[in-house]
């Protein structure tokens, strides 16, 4: 009888960290912003931007409503002037003082609370000394915090006319917001296209 001899070969050991469960945005929130955004020329304009989102029931639907108060930039509808980007059913750019108001893109609500099903997890890194999650889906890249998954950090992406923009968010405030900040200027017609 001869004895049993088990020989195990142990490889190196890799151990691989299990992505976190996908952010998902409250139904409501505010936040600041400092906005750098590229223009054809690939020159930068940084600007600050406020930041509303709200995610509502429309005739039965429920929708992301967005609003972003841009302050010394407009993304060439009216530059280094302030204006309100308005993404409710389609995309309107309104102008500082309600001087103008035109449709940008028709057809377009905001983006859903789970605008990152899908998206591919890229690690943990550490952004302005905060531990955050990477994301990655479709030429946007998204940064939450590890321990706040709700609150975004940065953001990076084409966005209306620039081929790039990089978003840095402030802190959140989470909470329902008026549905008037989400309407279009009273009196106004804002139905022609951008130009």
């Amino acid at each position: 009888m001869f004895p049993l001899i088990l020989v195990v070969a142990l490889g190196p050991l890799v151990w691989c960290q299990s992505p976190p469960p996908l952010p998902v945005w409250p139904d409501g929130f505010r936040t600041d912003a400092t906005v750098i955004a590229f223009d054809d020329e690939n020159e930068p304009h940084s600007h600050h931007s406020i930041f509303y989102y709200a995610y509502l029931n429309v005739s039965g639907r429920w929708h992301g409503m967005e609003r972003h108060d841009h302050i010394g930039y407009c993304y060439g509808w009216s530059s280094n002037r302030n204006c309100t980007i308005l993404i409710t059913n389609n995309v309107y750019i309104v102008g500082e003082n309600n001087e103008f108001c035109c449709m940008a893109l028709p057809g377009n609500f905001g983006v859903p609370r789970t605008w990152l099903k899908g998206a591919t997890w890229l690690g943990e890194e550490e952004i302005f000394g905060q531990r955050v999650n990477h994301w990655y889906s479709h030429d946007h890249e998204y940064w939450s915090r590890v321990d706040e998954p709700f609150d975004g950090v940065r953001y990076s992406g084409p966005n209306f006319k620039t081929p790039r923009q990089f978003t840095n968010y402030e802190k959140w405030e989470k909470g329902s917001q008026k549905v008037g900040l989400f309407d279009l200027p009273a009196d106004m017609d804002c139905s022609q296209p951008c130009p």
